[in-house]
């Protein structure tokens, strides 16, 4: 099994995920009565309600051993205090395209990239371009689909949510 990595903030966020999908499937069983019920009475065929319920319930119950798996694969990448020498998991980095206005974001763990949060995880194809930058180095990465230089402006410690 590989390792994935993870920020302890993206620790929180993986438990989190697994307690919703725990509620989820939960919701789905506690429902099975009523889908049962809305349908012929042989609990199989021709019930619809009852079939989507098991479908669900099935897939739910495959994402929560799926996220639980995740655990025994994370090493947590501990958060700097001081800025790092070049871009790493948990780095806050500053970069502009092609001179462009400045833009800032951090690397977070596997799966908790979140764009509207600032985060974009390490697997993704930008991050993969950006890991082991240093300030002033220029890589080229697809920007709006498009290949374009990047110059790494700043390099931040981690932060605070990442």
């Amino acid at each position: 099994m590989d390792r994935i990595y993870l920020t302890p903030k993206g620790v929180e966020r993986l438990y989190d995920r697994i307690a919703a999908a725990r509620a989820a499937y939960r919701a789905v069983c506690d429902d099975m009565p009523a889908a049962l019920e809305s349908g012929d009475t042989s609990g199989w065929h021709d019930n619809f309600a009852f079939e989507e319920n098991q479908r669900q319930m099935h897939q739910l119950a495959r994402r929560v051993h799926e996220l639980e798996g995740l655990l025994t694969r994370v090493t947590v990448v501990e958060p700097l205090d001081v800025p790092p020498d070049q871009v790493r998991i948990g780095s806050v980095v500053t970069w502009s395209v092609e001179g462009g206005e400045p833009r800032t974001l951090c690397i977070a763990g596997y799966e908790d990239g979140d764009p509207k949060a600032g985060r974009v995880s390490y697997e993704s194809p930008l991050a993969q371009q950006l890991l082991g930058a240093a300030i002033g180095d220029v890589r080229k990465v697809h920007v709006g689909g498009a290949p374009r230089e990047v110059e790494i402006l700043d390099i931040g410690a981690t932060a605070v949510g990442v």
